[in-house]
């Protein structure tokens, strides 16, 4: 897509759509869909800085036990140690939508290592998978 707000609903539909053929359930495709959308919008607003006609690459892959969804600009890299996290307690009015995708991802890396512009990773463990699916209620491995 590139870098214009009125492209975000086609960005939506597509990665629905890629989500559905990848078999993830409803609820999951609508979290991943909020979380994706949050970040196109940050490269939009923060990394072009409002400027139009900036690329920005999505891409999804499904994998037996995880989806991997990249979210890439070429824009301003985004600095980690400037982010805030949102006070939950009053209304927010910035640093929910990178709140969010840590919380609806179950791993987010973030690249900023690179010439220009950030790369975002998200893993979405599929049920039954990841680091969580062998432990028990007390957090250890479950029994053989």
């Amino acid at each position: 897509m590139s870098s214009e707000a009125e492209h975000l609903l086609g960005l939506r539909r597509w990665l629905r759509t890629e989500l559905e053929r990848l078999g993830v359930d409803r609820s999951t495709q609508s979290a991943l869909v909020l979380a994706v959308g949050e970040l196109c919008a940050n490269s939009i607003e923060h990394a072009y800085e409002g400027r139009g006609g900036e690329p920005i690459h999505v891409s999804v892959r499904g994998f037996d036990d995880r989806l991997l969804i990249e979210v890439e600009d070429f824009g301003r890299a985004f600095d980690p140690a400037r982010y805030v996290e949102p006070d939950l307690d009053s209304v927010p009015d910035h640093g929910l939508g990178i709140h969010l995708v840590h919380r609806i991802a179950d791993s987010v890396a973030i690249d900023v290592q690179r010439q220009r512009g950030t790369r975002w990773t998200l893993v979405k463990y599929r049920p039954g998978h990841g680091p969580a699916a062998g432990a028990t209620e007390g957090g250890a491995p479950a029994a053989p």
